[in-house]
Parts: structure tokens; sequence; C-alpha cells
């Protein structure tokens, strides 16, 4: 009998422990006071201190793109209906630039933006869980994404993006970035497929289920060059940057591209030149 009171007296303990562990994991999983954020399934929240954040001002040639995406993002905050989104296509364009801008211009709302890797997809309902009831509206940004095959996390995304058995929590809103209009690589349909055109569909199937979707080009020459003066302004340079536009024409060349990240290096780089009064090296 008295072992069989110790036994019962050690089983409660064990279940009290376990109960008091898993109370803890729970509010640990609560998002912290802040407004910029990393997640993952192991370390949950961590407050990015030092945010590289874009001045809204600087970004060049997306105008349309700018416009479109801000207008979503203010009707999510203000608590009205919104889509979720997906920028793509041209590297360099100012895709994560536009999505690193967001507090620096919505700076009187309660937005949080809280960065995820794709690994952490199949976490993504603990993750939501967590944000649920929180005051703060949640922007979830995927960087960079993309799909060798529409299979495994491809799959996951599209279910809690829509069509899941859960519902998603109304203070958040997914925003996508990636160099494939589609999110995956797309080859020629399989001509021994009964129906082909299946496959097709499922290849756009996710890219489908965000409703505002942004394409991202390469610049022309014109707007190239705008943006290397806005980078030049940005580093004090504009007045004694010397003729730099031929050279940032060259170096566009080099790079096999016009772009916003192009403009921006292109600056750094003629930046150090100025700095070395016009010795530049061959």
């Amino acid at each position: 009998m008295k072992d069989i009171e110790e036994l019962s007296k050690m089983v409660a303990k064990l279940l009290s422990e376990a109960i008091k562990s898993k109370t803890s994991a729970k509010h640990a999983e609560l998002p912290p006071p802040g407004s910029t954020f990393t997640w993952n399934f192991a370390d949950g929240f961590r407050e990015v201190t030092r945010p590289s954040l874009i001045d809204p001002t600087i970004l060049t040639g997306i105008d349309n793109q700018k416009s479109r995406f801000y207008f979503n993002i203010e009707r999510f905050l203000s608590g009205a209906p919104s889509h979720d989104v997906l920028l793509w296509w041209e590297r360099g364009s100012g895709k994560s630039s536009l999505v690193r801008s967001l507090p620096l211009v919505f700076t009187e709302q309660k937005m949080a933006l809280v960065s995820v890797t794709e690994e952490q997809i199949p976490n993504f309902p603990r993750l939501m869980e967590a944000l649920v009831g929180d005051e703060r509206r949640w922007v979830v940004y995927l960087d960079d994404l993309s799909f060798e095959s529409p299979g495994g996390h491809y799959r996951e995304l599209k279910s809690i993006l829509e069509g899941g058995v859960e519902e998603r929590p109304e203070n958040t809103v997914m925003v996508v970035t990636s160099n494939r209009r589609h999110l995956t690589v797309e080859t020629f349909a399989d001509e021994r497929e009964i129906h082909p055109g299946e496959s097709v569909a499922e290849l756009v199937s996710l890219a489908d289920r965000f409703g505002l979707s942004l394409g991202f080009y390469t610049f022309d020459e014109s707007t190239y060059l705008e943006a290397v003066k806005k980078h030049l302004d940005t580093l004090g340079l504009s007045r004694k940057a010397g003729k730099w536009q031929p050279e940032a024409i060259r170096w566009a060349m080099a790079r096999g591209i016009r772009s916003g990240r192009t403009a921006k290096q292109f600056a750094v780089e003629w930046s150090g030149v100025v700095g070395a009064k016009g010795n530049q090296p061959r």
C-alpha cells in the first residue's frame, strides 16, 4: 500500500511538472513587445533590434507597384478586406526593399513585421496560434521563396493561404517575394501525361492563392540613372560625383541588368572613386 501511495505521488508530481512546462512553453510563444521580428519553431520570436529598413522615397521605377502594395497594407491595417501579396520576377528590382519600407511608411499603426524562412512553413500553425488575439496587425514575410517542384512545403503553404480547415487569424497577412512568377520551376508538360493541363494547373495553383500579385521588371536606362542619382544623393555625392553617367551605364552592362540593386552598388563604388579623387583602378 505504501509503495502504491508513493507511486501515486510520483505520478502526480510528474503530471504537475508537465503541465507547468506546457504552460511555460505556451506563454513563451506569445510575441513580445516590438515591431520587427524573426521567428522559428525552436527559438520562437526574436526581436530585430537593428532592422534593415528602406526609405520609401529612394525606391525608383516601381511607383505603380508601391502604390498598390501600400494601399493593400493600409486596408489590412484598418481591418478592411485585403489580400495576401506575391511580389515576383526580376532580381534586385525592389521586391524585398518594398516590404522593408513598411515600418517607415505606417508609423502610426500597430503593425508588426515578422520574417520567416521556407523551412518554417510546416510550423506556421504554431506561429499563427501565437498571433491570435494580439492587438498588432502582423505582416508575415517570406523572402526569396522558390520551390523545385509542387510538393512538400509548396502544398503546405497552399493550405495555409487558402483551402485548409483552420481559419487564419484575422490580424495576419502574408507577403511573399520570389524571382519566379509562380514560385516554382516551370518546364514543358510531359507528353506522356494523359492530362498535361492538370500539371500546369498544379504549378500555378499556389500563386493563384495570392489576391494581389505584382511583377517587378528590369529598368530602362533613364530609370536606372535616376535610381543611381538617388543613391548618390543619399551618400552626399550628387554635387561632386563628376561625370558618373557613362560609368554607371558600363557598370550595369557588366552585370547584365539595370536594377535598383545595381544602381546602389554602383553608387557605393563611385563613392570610392570620388574618395580616391578619380583614381579608379583599371
